[in-house]
Parts: structure tokens; C-alpha cells; sequence
């Protein structure tokens, strides 16, 4: 992407600012760890010039990650790059990197507190189908017995391709999980953001809850089922009578993971997209169904 500023190398000095305690955390030696992962996407109802973040596009999707953790049974540093290849069927090709730094202290056996710092490139957003953006959040963590809860905040800076528009985007974001057994649990999550841009068009705020039920079918396999709702409202987007731009979003899911030999995943994913729109023209209604092959190492 072409920009003024390269917001990557931005965020990466920043990100390494937020893990001042790595030096210390490297005498118990580096632990590295990666993955890849391969994914065909189908998606319905999508256009070129749609601006949905769940109908995007039918595409082939490949996925690289390569990290190290510093300290693993203890305080944690933990750094990581990744990369994903999106190579779409009707519309242009896209590229996004990111980066992760993160600084885990625990604080007895069932909590901790969290600082990361991260950087990506060519994200797909609400706002734009092509954004940079750097960020940094703080989260607790309590697990006591099969509890578990996180309270996190934390804030973004983005830029935009083709324009000089620049934002920050803060949010707030809650989680509970209850464990039922092993890999058997149900979980609920919170999440408010807010989009505050230099041009008005952008700005947005958006509420996002979802509940999720997830449990083993077998030794090796696991079933995920939950629905997701998200509503926002554009501060500046408006309808041909007036009215404030609103939209809403329904996403049940449906999600099947079974592992093969220990560190190969094959997984099954379907949603049902319903966006509704109190301007009728970005309503949509549509299938997102993908199938991945996952490789750890």
C-alpha cells in the first residue's frame, strides 16, 4: 500500500516497546512455535464493490504464522508474525501481514494480566476494504475453577488506501467461558468500538454479542455451534430520507473440527449472514461456507 508513513514498521517498534520484560523472560530459553493453514471459501450474495465484512468473496485463502514464546510456564513474552493470502475469484487479490507482541504476568495460579501490541497491513474493516492500522490493549484475566473471565480495552490507529483519512478506533470487549469438560464448554462475548476518523463518512459505532456451545463428538473431533449479532450506526452516512445510516447483523454458525495425527486440523464452516439496513439497498442475505486444512508445528 502506498502511504506516507509505513504503519508495520510503526507498530512493530511500538509492540516491542509494550514487552520490556522480554529480556528478562529469555533465561528460561525461546519456545517457537507456527503454523499454515489452506482454506476454499464459498460466499453468497457478494458484489465487487460490496462493502461486507462476512460476504466478501468467494476465494482461496492461505494462512502462514511463525512465533516465539519466552518463559512459556510462567510470565510469557510472546512475539509473532503472521501472513494471509487472499486470492478472491471476482474481485482483486489481497496481502495482509501482521505482527504481535505480547507481555503475560500471572498473578497466582488463576489470573494474569496481559499487554499487546500489534501491527497489520491491508485488513479488510468495516469502514474500508483496504486499511493499515497499529494497536494496543490491556486485558485481565481470572480463571478460578472452570471459570473463566476477561475484561480488556484497548485502542487503534488506522490509515486508509487511497486516501489521506486517518482514525483511531477504541474498544471495550468482556468474555466468560464455563467449562463443562474437555473441550466442552459454552462461552459469551461483549464487544463495543468506536470508529473516530478525520472524515466524517467513517465514523462509526458498533455493539457486537455472541454465544457459542461447543463439544467433542469424539477422541478427535468437536462440534461449535452459536450465534453472533452485531449493530452499529454511521455518524455520517445517511438514508435518501434523512435518517442516520443503522445496520444490523445476524450470523449463526455452524462449525466441525476433527484432528488428524496430533497437529492437522480439517474443519467445516458454515454461516448464515442476515444484514438488515434501514436503507434497504445494503441489505443481504447470503451463505459463507468454507472448508481449511490446518498444519501445526
Amino acid at each position: 500500500m502506498k502511504k506516507g508513513a509505513c504503519p508495520l514498521r510503526l507498530g512493530i517498534a511500538f509492540a516491542l516497546s509494550c514487552t520490556g520484560a522480554a529480556g528478562a523472560a529469555q533465561a528460561a530459553g525461546p519456545a517457537p512455535y507456527g503454523g499454515a493453514s489452506l482454506s476454499g471459501v464459498y460466499s453468497s450474495e457478494s458484489s465487487v464493490n460490496d462493502e461486507s465484512e462476512e460476504l466478501d468473496g468467494s476465494a482461496l485463502v492461505a494462512r502462514g504464522y511463525a512465533g516465539v514464546r519466552f518463559d512459556p510456564s510462567g510470565d510469557t513474552t510472546r512475539l509473532q508474525v503472521a501472513s494471509s493470502y487472499f486470492g478472491y475469484f471476482e474481485r482483486e487479490d489481497r496481502w495482509s501481514n501482521a505482527f504481535e507482541a505480547e507481555q503475560v504476568l500471572q498473578f497466582g495460579g488463576d489470573a494474569s494480566f496481559s499487554l499487546e501490541g500489534s501491527a497489520a497491513s491491508n485488513l479488510l474493516t468495516l469502514e474500508r476494504r483496504s486499511t493499515d492500522q497499529v494497536g494496543a490493549a490491556a486485558r485481565v484475566r481470572l480463571e478460578p475453577g472452570n471459570h473463566r473471565v476477561m475484561l480488556g480495552a484497548g485502542t487503534r490507529r488506522r490509515w486508509y488506501d487511497g486516501s489521506a483519512a486517518r482514525s483511531w478506533a477504541p474498544f471495550v470487549e468482556a468474555e466468560y467461558r464455563y467449562r463443562l469438560g474437555s473441550w466442552h464448554f459454552v462461552e459469551f462475548a461483549a464487544r463495543r468500538e468506536w470508529v473516530n476518523s478525520d472524515r466524517d463518512g467513517l465514523d462509526y459505532q458498533r455493539l457486537a454479542l455472541s454465544a457459542f456451545y461447543t463439544r467433542p463428538l469424539g477422541r478427535n473431533t468437536r462440534l461449535r455451534a452459536g450465534l453472533t449479532h452485531r449493530r452499529w450506526s454511521w455518524d455520517e452516512r445517511f438514508t435518501p430520507a434523512g435518517e442516520q445510516r443503522r445496520e444490523r447483523l445476524w450470523l449463526p454458525q455452524l462449525r466441525l473440527t476433527h484432528e488428524v495425527g496430533g497437529s492437522v486440523e480439517l474443519e467445516l464452516d458454515g454461516r448464515r449472514v442476515i444484514r438488515r439496513s434501514n436503507n434497504d439497498s445494503f441489505d443481504r442475505v447470503g451463505n459463507r461456507l468454507a472448508a481449511t486444512v490446518r498444519k501445526t508445528f
